[in-house]
């Protein structure tokens, strides 16, 4: 089921997009330094190069595309911080048994469309469909907005923690699971 709206696909990137995904966080950077809710990600840091072509070879980015144009990308795979372990989730699952959603970002130029939202029902319909037990993401703390969005998506808030991310150091992060 395609719950992409409309004007909007989602496929797997290849490595040809490499640049065109590089641009993308670029400019959603320098767009989302104005906002109070910036995610901490910085130009040179994170996402990082090396992170992305490896998702992108691994089979693990994905893009929301308006024609041409990247609209949102997000890299979703079964990697964890250290610190998910010390989180009490719903349920019990081994680090193949869930997906991880991780540099999901929506261009500013297409937000409020329902974008970021299809993107993710997109990501619980392949969990399904691969027999996985959750859905699970960390959120930065001062990222209110997003917050709403996962959890009029029926995501479960399971918790606060510190984790470090060497490209932001120690920060409060909200840990959010959705059961499937």
């Amino acid at each position: 089921m395609n719950h992409m709206p409309a004007g909007y696909s989602l496929r797997l990137a290849q490595e040809t997009d490499f640049s065109s995904v590089r641009v993308f966080y670029d400019q959603l950077i320098d767009d989302m330094m104005k906002l109070p809710y910036h995610p901490m990600w910085e130009k040179d840091g994170h996402p990082a190069d090396s992170y992305l072509l490896s998702a992108i070879v691994a089979g693990e980015l994905w893009l929301a595309e308006s024609g041409s144009a990247i609209a949102g990308v997000m890299v979703v795979n079964s990697a964890a911080n250290d610190g998910y372990k010390q989180v009490p989730w719903q349920v019990e699952a081994a680090p193949d048994e869930v997906l991880i959603v991780h540099a999901f970002g929506v261009s500013t130029r297409h937000q409020g469309r329902g974008l970021g939202s299809a993107m993710m029902r997109e990501v619980m319909e392949q969990a399904r469909a691969a027999g996985k037990k959750a859905i699970r993401l960390d959120l930065i703390d001062f990222n209110r907005p997003t917050e709403k969005v996962y959890l009029r998506l029926g995501f479960t808030k399971c918790g606060e923690l510190k984790l470090y991310y060497k490209e932001v150091g120690w920060q409060l992060f909200h840990m959010f699971e959705y059961v499937l």
